[in-house]
């Protein structure tokens, strides 16, 4: 539901100013599904509104379920576009929705699927935030709910920056969907300058930080953004953060094997964080295993997941540099579960 179109027509209608705050409750605290759901507005207003006005903003096309629990979720935005969710079920019980903030990237970064579609625009705060309610209906059936959402879907959050702020405070208003800012994470690309304003916000927001490689030459080849914001401006910049915030950083470290998985770029890596002291005080390197993913024509592309014994080598020397380290559990592999996977397929065909 786009807040600001619900509220102009509100008044464009007559309503009274609280009729706004109701149906914004309806929609984030209660998770209605509809305006014919929201029983404490006249019939004759539900019916007007949804005469005038979209109730979703997302129409759900495709969903898929994994073995493991997990769930992906295929949207079109109003102007027939494809966007991805991801919902993620701990054995903790904890309920993660991983949103996307773009339809496509402006980043292009050569391991991930979405950058294969091309950037078509940024999405809307309610068009993020939308995706979150999706899940949570859909839990709230289940007597579940969300606990954490992470932007790590489709896209740069700090190439929409304001938008991606705007569905923060909607998800974590007292006084709607009311998530714990520590349960929500913002990851980026590396993107300087939204890393400083992210700094300086007043909240207790999480970021991560998607580094992948260990040295200029071989991030600018995985990662183009790299040559506009390179190692020696992104890690002090980090490095400031850390020191202003005290908020632990997340360096995510995709694996991919033959490529940077080897026990020299270990090292390098090590001595790349070891070299901020604010960092290596605050930080956790969060290795994650490479889903492989196929193009439009069904080919598998150049990338491949690294050999088990590449693997513990490389978290044994993480161990022994004394580099906090974790290993991020895989979830969805077999629902075309990286992002942009399920986009991809279906554009191909759309």
């Amino acid at each position: 539901m786009d807040l600001d179109k619900l509220q102009t027509t509100l008044e464009e209608l007559g309503q009274p100013a609280y009729r706004f705050k109701q149906i914004k409750l309806a929609i984030y605290r209660d998770l209605k599904e509809g305006f014919d759901t929201i029983d404490n507005i006249p019939q004759t207003l539900r019916q007007d509104l949804d005469r005038l006005l979209p109730f979703n903003e997302l129409i759900l096309k495709t969903e898929q379920k994994s073995l493991d629990g997990s769930g992906k979720n295929l949207f079109f935005i109003r102007d027939d576009l494809a966007i991805e969710s991801v919902l993620i079920k701990h054995g903790d019980g904890s309920r993660t929705v991983c949103v996307s903030t773009e339809a496509g990237c402006q980043i292009d970064c050569s391991f991930c699927a979405t950058g294969h579609l091309g950037f078509k625009r940024v999405l809307s705060p309610s068009e993020i935030a939308e995706q979150v309610l999706s899940f949570a209906r859909e839990l709230k059936a289940k007597g579940e709910k969300v606990t954490n959402v992470v932007f790590m879907g489709m896209g740069e959050p700090f190439l929409n920056y304001d938008n991606v702020k705007k569905a923060i405070l909607l998800l974590n208003d007292k006084a709607g969907f009311n998530l714990g800012q520590r349960r929500i994470s913002v990851s980026t690309s590396g993107i300087v300058p939204g890393i400083e304003r992210f700094g300086a916000e007043d909240w207790q927001i999480n970021l991560a930080i998607s580094l992948h490689a260990p040295d200029n030459a071989l991030r600018s080849r995985l990662m183009p953004i790299n040559k506009t914001y390179p190692l020696e401006k992104l890690m002090p910049a980090l490095d400031a953060y850390v020191a202003k915030t005290n908020r632990r950083l997340m360096i995510e470290y995709l694996l991919l094997g033959g490529m940077n998985d080897s026990p020299r770029q270990a090292d390098a890596l090590a001595d790349l964080i070891h070299a901020y002291r604010e960092i290596l005080r605050l930080s956790v390197v969060n290795l994650i295993i490479y889903n492989p993913t196929k193009d439009s024509d069904g080919h598998w592309d150049k990338f491949r997941a690294p050999s088990l014994a590449a693997l513990r080598g490389f978290e044994e020397i993480l161990t022994k540099r004394e580099i906090a380290w974790t290993r991020r559990v895989g979830f969805g592999s077999d629902i075309s579960g990286a992002c942009g996977q399920l986009a991809g397929e279906v554009n191909s065909t759309h």
